[in-house]
Protein backbone atom coordinates (compact mmCIF):
# COMPACT_ATOMS: atom_id res chain seq x y z
CA UNK A 1 0.00 0.00 0.00
CA UNK A 2 1.24 3.45 -0.77
CA UNK A 3 2.63 5.43 2.14
CA UNK A 4 0.36 8.30 3.14
CA UNK A 5 2.58 10.40 5.38
CA UNK A 6 5.69 10.78 3.18
CA UNK A 7 3.64 11.64 0.08
CA UNK A 8 1.52 14.07 2.11
CA UNK A 9 4.67 15.74 3.47
CA UNK A 10 6.32 16.00 0.05
CA UNK A 11 3.07 17.32 -1.44
CA UNK A 12 2.81 19.88 1.36
CA UNK A 13 6.40 20.98 0.77
CA UNK A 14 5.77 21.34 -2.96
CA UNK A 15 2.57 23.33 -2.37
CA UNK A 16 4.32 25.58 0.17
CA UNK A 17 7.17 26.27 -2.25
CA UNK A 18 4.75 26.96 -5.08
CA UNK A 19 2.74 29.34 -2.90
CA UNK A 20 5.92 31.09 -1.78
CA UNK A 21 6.87 31.71 -5.42
CA UNK A 22 3.37 32.92 -6.26
CA UNK A 23 3.18 35.11 -3.20
CA UNK A 24 6.55 36.75 -3.79
CA UNK A 25 5.50 37.85 -7.27
CA UNK A 26 1.98 39.06 -6.41
CA UNK A 27 0.98 42.59 -5.50
CA UNK A 28 -0.08 43.41 -1.96
CA UNK A 29 -3.59 44.51 -1.05
CA UNK A 30 -5.00 45.89 2.16
CA UNK A 31 -7.00 43.49 4.30
CA UNK A 32 -10.31 44.46 5.81
CA UNK A 33 -13.22 42.56 7.30
CA UNK A 34 -14.89 42.47 3.88
CA UNK A 35 -11.84 40.73 2.37
CA UNK A 36 -11.74 38.23 5.22
CA UNK A 37 -15.47 37.57 4.81
CA UNK A 38 -15.06 37.11 1.07
CA UNK A 39 -12.11 34.72 1.46
CA UNK A 40 -13.82 32.67 4.15
CA UNK A 41 -17.10 32.52 2.23
CA UNK A 42 -15.25 30.41 -0.35
CA UNK A 43 -14.25 27.76 2.21
CA UNK A 44 -16.23 24.79 3.46
CA UNK A 45 -16.59 26.27 6.96
CA UNK A 46 -16.60 30.09 6.84
CA UNK A 47 -16.96 30.55 10.60
CA UNK A 48 -13.99 28.24 11.27
CA UNK A 49 -12.00 30.17 8.66
CA UNK A 50 -12.76 33.55 10.23
CA UNK A 51 -12.11 32.30 13.75
CA UNK A 52 -8.84 30.67 12.72
CA UNK A 53 -7.51 33.66 10.78
CA UNK A 54 -8.52 36.06 13.55
CA UNK A 55 -6.73 33.88 16.10
CA UNK A 56 -3.49 35.37 14.78
CA UNK A 57 -3.19 38.97 16.01
CA UNK A 58 -1.31 39.99 12.83
CA UNK A 59 -4.40 39.34 10.70
CA UNK A 60 -5.95 42.72 11.51
CA UNK A 61 -2.89 44.68 10.38
CA UNK A 62 -1.60 42.62 7.46
CA UNK A 63 -2.00 42.73 3.71
CA UNK A 64 -3.02 39.84 1.45
CA UNK A 65 0.54 38.53 1.22
CA UNK A 66 0.81 38.55 4.99
CA UNK A 67 -2.52 36.77 5.27
CA UNK A 68 -1.25 34.07 2.93
CA UNK A 69 1.79 33.67 5.19
CA UNK A 70 -0.47 33.43 8.23
CA UNK A 71 -2.58 30.73 6.58
CA UNK A 72 0.55 28.77 5.63
CA UNK A 73 1.79 29.05 9.22
CA UNK A 74 -1.59 27.79 10.43
CA UNK A 75 -1.48 24.89 7.95
CA UNK A 76 1.98 23.97 9.18
CA UNK A 77 0.77 24.00 12.78
CA UNK A 78 -2.11 21.64 11.94
CA UNK A 79 0.14 19.17 10.10
CA UNK A 80 3.05 18.85 12.54
CA UNK A 81 1.33 17.65 15.72
CA UNK A 82 3.55 14.81 17.05
CA UNK A 83 0.54 12.89 18.41
CA UNK A 84 -1.06 12.92 14.98
CA UNK A 85 2.20 11.87 13.33
CA UNK A 86 2.36 8.90 15.68
CA UNK A 87 -1.20 7.95 14.72
CA UNK A 88 -0.45 8.32 11.01
CA UNK A 89 2.69 6.24 11.45
CA UNK A 90 0.80 3.51 13.31
CA UNK A 91 -1.88 3.39 10.61
CA UNK A 92 0.73 3.37 7.87
CA UNK A 93 2.53 0.46 9.54
CA UNK A 94 -0.77 -1.33 10.13
CA UNK A 95 -1.82 -1.00 6.50
CA UNK A 96 1.60 -2.14 5.30
CA UNK A 97 1.11 -5.24 7.45
CA UNK A 98 -2.44 -5.66 6.16
CA UNK A 99 -1.21 -5.48 2.57
CA UNK A 100 1.40 -8.13 3.33
CA UNK A 101 -1.29 -10.34 4.81
CA UNK A 102 -3.52 -9.89 1.75
CA UNK A 103 -0.60 -10.85 -0.50
CA UNK A 104 0.08 -13.87 1.71
CA UNK A 105 -3.60 -14.87 1.55
CA UNK A 106 -3.42 -14.72 -2.24
CA UNK A 107 -0.35 -17.00 -2.22
CA UNK A 108 -2.07 -19.43 0.15
CA UNK A 109 -5.16 -19.46 -2.07
CA UNK A 110 -3.08 -20.34 -5.13
CA UNK A 111 -1.56 -23.23 -3.15
CA UNK A 112 -4.97 -24.44 -1.97
CA UNK A 113 -4.08 -23.64 1.64
CA UNK A 114 -7.46 -22.33 2.78
CA UNK A 115 -6.42 -22.40 6.44
CA UNK A 116 -3.55 -20.08 5.50
CA UNK A 117 -6.02 -17.82 3.69
CA UNK A 118 -8.19 -17.74 6.79
CA UNK A 119 -5.25 -16.96 9.07
CA UNK A 120 -3.98 -14.22 6.77
CA UNK A 121 -7.46 -12.68 6.49
CA UNK A 122 -7.78 -12.70 10.27
CA UNK A 123 -4.35 -11.07 10.62
CA UNK A 124 -5.39 -8.45 8.06
CA UNK A 125 -8.45 -7.63 10.14
CA UNK A 126 -6.23 -7.28 13.21
CA UNK A 127 -3.96 -4.90 11.31
CA UNK A 128 -6.89 -2.68 10.32
CA UNK A 129 -8.13 -2.80 13.91
CA UNK A 130 -4.68 -1.69 15.10
CA UNK A 131 -4.99 1.42 12.95
CA UNK A 132 -8.49 2.07 14.23
CA UNK A 133 -7.22 1.70 17.81
CA UNK A 134 -4.49 4.23 17.07
CA UNK A 135 -7.00 6.84 15.97
CA UNK A 136 -9.68 6.13 18.59
CA UNK A 137 -7.37 5.79 21.57
CA UNK A 138 -6.41 8.53 23.98
CA UNK A 139 -5.67 10.93 21.13
CA UNK A 140 -8.83 10.42 19.10
CA UNK A 141 -8.68 13.73 17.25
CA UNK A 142 -7.40 12.40 13.91
CA UNK A 143 -10.71 12.64 11.99
CA UNK A 144 -11.45 16.10 13.38
CA UNK A 145 -7.87 17.18 12.83
CA UNK A 146 -8.04 15.99 9.22
CA UNK A 147 -11.06 18.25 8.73
CA UNK A 148 -9.26 21.22 10.30
CA UNK A 149 -6.08 20.60 8.28
CA UNK A 150 -8.09 20.36 5.07
CA UNK A 151 -9.94 23.59 5.87
CA UNK A 152 -6.72 25.50 6.62
CA UNK A 153 -5.18 24.25 3.37
CA UNK A 154 -8.36 25.34 1.55
CA UNK A 155 -8.06 28.79 3.15
CA UNK A 156 -4.52 29.02 1.77
CA UNK A 157 -5.77 27.98 -1.68
CA UNK A 158 -8.51 30.62 -1.65
CA UNK A 159 -6.02 33.33 -0.64
CA UNK A 160 -3.56 32.23 -3.33
CA UNK A 161 -6.33 32.28 -5.94
CA UNK A 162 -7.26 35.78 -4.83
CA UNK A 163 -3.64 36.85 -5.24
CA UNK A 164 -3.75 35.38 -8.73
CA UNK A 165 -6.88 37.42 -9.48
CA UNK A 166 -9.09 34.35 -9.65
CA UNK A 167 -11.33 35.48 -6.75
Amino acid sequence: MKQIVPSFCSSSLFISLLLAIILCSSPTQSIGQDVLNDICSKTADPSFCLQTLKSDPQTVTTDLLGLAGISIKLAKTTTTDPKLKAQYSQCNDSYDDATGNVDYANERLKDGDYGGVSSAASACMDDVSDCEDAITGAASSLPQQNKKSNEVCLMTLVIANRLLGKN
